[in-house]
């Protein structure tokens, strides 16, 4: 029984008593009755309403995450966004989703590392992975695109 069943049922019992209606107290009975009962109708349109966003927010992260799968490939993706890369790396340098600005790989091992400008911009560091001193001049890249 849901809660507009219950409260035409506690109506149907309060209408089946033929109480006084010239009574106050029974004139209140019925306010409260009819209250709960317009309560109850709301709670149930609310329900629906709810039950309407859900399915049109699973439709949209459905569209989402196929929009994703198009725009990215999927090594492209793993390689630029998973989380995984930045936990292997113990250095400060890598950067998280959505800021590389520059991508190196090691000519030791080969090992691809995303780089912030300013890990550039110090001019060196250590190969995360085999402690291979990786130089950068950025100046020079700074001068080729003027």
């Amino acid at each position: 029984m849901n809660i507009s069943e219950k409260a035409a049922y506690i109506k149907g019992l309060f209408d089946g008593m033929e109480l006084d209606m010239n009574d106050k107290q029974n004139k209140i009975l019925k306010s409260l009755i009819e209250l709960v009962s317009d309560m109850a109708e709301e709670i149930s349109e609310l329900g629906q309403c709810y039950d309407d966003v859900c399915d049109q927010i699973d439709t949209l992260d459905e569209s989402v995450t196929d929009l994703e799968d198009t725009l990215y490939d999927d090594d492209e993706y793993d390689e630029y966004y998973a989380d995984d890369d930045k936990e292997s790396c113990n250095c400060d340098c890598c950067v998280g989703t959505g800021d590389m600005v520059y991508e190196v790989v090691c000519p030791t091992c080969g090992k691809t590392i995303a780089l912030s400008e300013d890990a550039v911009e110090k001019g060196s560091m250590k190969c995360p992975e085999c402690d291979e001193l990786l130089e950068f001049d950025y100046n020079d890249e700074e001068d080729n695109q003027e």
